[in-house]
């Protein structure tokens, strides 16, 4: 179901090539020049046999194949986007886009500033990349020092304006934590000064590296009233004329429209699940090395590829199908946006060590 929300430019998110798909999120390599502190690659457990047991190209081309295939029968329009680490630090990405485009597959990249330029961007956007992301997760001097590198934040805007220069949407998204909350505010004003296309943020989850900063993540009412205050802040840029599509990945956006009227009356039917967390439904994640998550930030493996088939692990995964019982969760099984919301799992994972533990970051009593 649609939210009502006015600030919503249904015709710029057609421009950007939003609307339904399947996603496969793929992290074609652990390579990376950045150390960023939230890191969920760092210190996972994954992180050594992804570095040395990266999939070869002829594989990465089976699995291309395969998700294609399996998503045309089911009748899905696909997109894989392609990440890492960072994914131009991979010889053959260029080629890995020439696949999945000649399949039909929609191709958009998860990266970093540090090595696109011109020409690298010119030849992204002959192959047909609908979108490139980037991070800005502060102002200048905290953006630099959670990303680990002096002169990140400059090297980013240059990025964006590169992107929108040859054409290609630029995406950036913002990681919320205690450390950074105050800038959300101003990194939003500056996104929208420089042209970019789409800005979204998503909390911090507590694994990996961020496993050292849970005491950073916001309370439930302290996120509310951040929710609150970036919303008037996005009703004025667009009424302001500002370009730059807001986007509301997080689920908990939800709630706060039932409270503040935005949200169109639940539907007569119960058991449809409409939007909310896509785990299960219209996501997974492949690691460098073949391994599957349901979700890359909910670190638990559900199998691997090429070995196994998209199909086989989509289907029959027990744990994926675990984490369908939507029902079964501890808080959102109760609750009556159950078909729009269901929070963070992997935040819950994260904290709890349980994906269907509530979302410590819910304020709504059930």
């Amino acid at each position: 179901m649609a939210l009502e929300t006015p600030e919503e430019d249904k015709s710029q998110r057609r421009r950007l090539g939003a609307g339904p798909h399947f996603t496969l999120q793929w992290h074609l390599t652990a390579r990376c020049d950045q150390h960023c502190l939230h890191c969920y690659l760092y210190d996972s457990p994954t992180y050594e046999r992804e570095l040395k047991g990266e999939l070869i190209y002829e594989d990465c081309c089976k699995i291309i194949d395969d998700f294609s295939d399996t998503f045309d029968n089911w009748g899905m329009p696909t997109r894989i986007s392609f990440t890492g680490g960072d994914p131009l630090l991979r010889e053959d990405i260029f080629d890995l886009i020439a696949h999945a485009r000649g399949k039909g597959i929609g191709v958009g990249i998860l990266g970093n500033p540090n090595h696109l330029d011109y020409e690298t961007a010119k030849r992204l956007k002959d192959l047909g990349v609908s979108r490139y992301q980037v991070s800005i997760d502060g102002l200048e001097e905290t953006h630099d020092r959670l990303r680990g590198r002096k002169g990140l934040f400059r090297d980013t805007i240059r990025a964006i304006h590169v992107l929108e220069d040859v054409g290609i949407p630029s995406v950036v998204m913002f990681t919320l934590s205690r450390e950074n909350a105050d800038e959300l505010i101003g990194v939003i004003r500056t996104v929208a000064k420089e042209g970019v296309s789409i800005f979204d943020f998503a909390r911090i989850v507590p694994i990996g590296a961020g496993k050292q900063l849970r005491e950073q993540m916001l309370t439930p009412n302290e996120y509310r009233e951040l929710l609150l205050k970036v919303l008037e802040e996005y009703r004025c840029l667009q009424e302001n004329g500002c370009r730059t599509y807001f986007g509301r990945k997080d689920h908990l956006w939800r709630l706060l429209y039932q409270e503040v009227g935005l949200l169109k009356p639940l539907p007569k039917d119960k058991e449809t699940i409409y939007n909310g967390c896509g785990i299960g439904s219209s996501i997974l994640t492949v690691l460098a090395d073949g391994t599957v998550y349901a979700c890359r930030r909910l670190a638990v493996e559900i199998g691997k590829v090429p070995e196994q088939s998209i199909r086989d692990i989509f289907i029959n995964s027990s744990e994926h199908n675990k984490m369908r019982r939507v029902e079964k969760m501890q808080k959102c099984g109760k609750c009556e946006l159950i078909q729009f919301c269901r929070g963070c799992p992997a935040v819950a994972y994260g904290t709890y060590g349980d994906y269907m533990a509530p979302d410590p970051q819910c304020w709504k009593e059930v």
